[in-house]
Formats: structure tokens, sequence, C-alpha cells
């Protein structure tokens, strides 16, 4: 008996790939997008779990990758460390990156930021029900606490992560850009942003009393 030969994109997950794990990852990118957006100034890196069927990106210039195979194909073909000088990107996205090889990536990103620059962590709520729609995805099912922690070890300070999406069904709830507090809703978004410590300046020196006033 022969083969099914599968229909999605070799490499690609399997959820991500089908008709709700597209839904999704559209719906994540409206949100990222008008973020992205607001910083028209800035060169971007988006590493989207699958390729993008309807993006809608912001029209500036940008990186667009996906996991294949052992690297990453899209935009351009390449393995990390990523083929960007450092401090060259004002805005990273990475949407449900793989598990595998994350720290080394999340380090890359970090590198090719600038100083201000942000960085989005697109991954699955652990609280939301809409995890029991996801059989066969591959999904990182931590804490958001979890992911603020690793961020932070890479030299990254976190703001209150927000969660979007739906709850179950396909649909977005009404009348809400993302919620600030934990909730059931399908995704955490969590941003960080690169902080650089500024050295400190020296002391001024004191004039010594008496000293004559300046003319």
């Amino acid at each position: 008996m022969p083969a099914i030969t599968p229909s999605r994109q070799p490499g690609a997950p399997t959820w991500f790939s089908g008709h709700e794990g597209q839904w999704l990852l559209a719906a994540e990118r409206r949100w990222l997008a008008s973020r992205l957006e607001a910083r028209p100034a800035q060169a971007w890196l988006w590493v989207a779990p699958v390729p993008a069927q309807d993006a809608a990106l912001p029209s500036r210039r940008g990186l667009l990758l996906h996991p294949q195979g052992a690297g990453y194909a899209g935009s351009v073909h390449c393995r990390l460390p990523l083929p960007l000088p450092s401090e060259c990107l004002g805005d990273v996205i990475l949407q449900h990156p793989p598990q595998a090889g994350l720290d080394e990536l999340i380090e890359e990103c970090c590198r090719v930021l600038v100083d201000g620059g942000r960085l989005w962590l697109c991954v699955a709520n652990p609280c939301s029900p809409f995890r029991w729609r996801g059989t066969g995805a591959d999904w990182a099912m931590s804490a958001p606490a979890h992911w603020r922690r690793q961020l932070a070890r890479a030299g990254l300070s976190c703001v209150e992560p927000r969660f979007i999406g739906p709850r179950w069904k396909l649909r977005e709830p009404a009348g809400a850009d993302g919620d600030s507090v934990l909730c059931l809703r399908a995704t955490c978004m969590i941003e960080a942003e690169k902080r650089v410590a500024l050295p400190l300046s020296p002391a001024p020196m004191r004039w010594r009393h008496g000293a004559a006033p300046a003319a």
C-alpha cells in the first residue's frame, strides 16, 4: 500500500499548517502587525512557525523566517547565528518558536536588537482551554513567569504579559485588544525591551571654598 503524501509543507508542524492553526496565526499577526506599525522607523525580524499564507505585515523593511530542517527559510536561508550585524534591528517577533535551540535564538535576537529595541514572544497560554484544540501542535505549555525569566537571563526587561485570541471557538472576543491579567485566551504575548546600562558619569568637580567666581 503506498504511503500517504501529506498535504502540509515538509517539516512544518501539522497543527499550525491546518485550518485552526492558520486562523490563530492570522489573528496573532494582526495584533502584532499593529505593534510594528506603531514603530515605523525600525526594521524588523519575524520568526513564524510556518510560512504565512495571508500575512498582514507592515510594508516597511523586514525579514520573515520560518523553521526548515536544522535552519530557517523565508526571506533568507540560514542557520544560527543569524547572518545579521549586531544592533541592526528595532523589533523582533518570535511567534511560537521551536523549542530546539530556543536559548541560542533568543541570544541572537538580543544581539541584533538595537538599544531600546523590542522583542515580542508569542506562546500558547497554558491556562486556556483552546490548547485542547491543538492536538499535534509543537506548543510549549510553560507559565508566563518561565518565559519572563528566560528573557531576563538574556538581558531583556519584560512588561506585564498580555493575552489575545479566542478562548475556545474560532472567533475573537468582543471589544478587547488584549488582557493584561491572566485569563483564558489562547495566546500569551510577552513584550521585552533591550536596555543597556549607561556608564555612570563622573561627579562634577566642586569649587574650592573661596575660589574666585568666573569673570
